[in-house]
């Protein structure tokens, strides 16, 4: 089983992009990755 290079768990299945550096995340971080780089931080001042 593949191993998450940021949170270190055993995974059934990794994920990676220019974002992760190549790297393989987990579903769980990889996503979050991805929900910071696409939050708009304007967003929360205009609710």
């Amino acid at each position: 089983m593949p191993i998450c290079e940021k949170c270190k768990n055993f995974v059934r299945k990794v994920y990676d992009c220019e974002h992760t550096n190549d790297e393989e995340y987990c579903v769980e971080c990889y996503m979050e990755l991805h929900y910071y780089i696409n939050e708009d931080p304007n967003k929360a001042s205009e609710d």
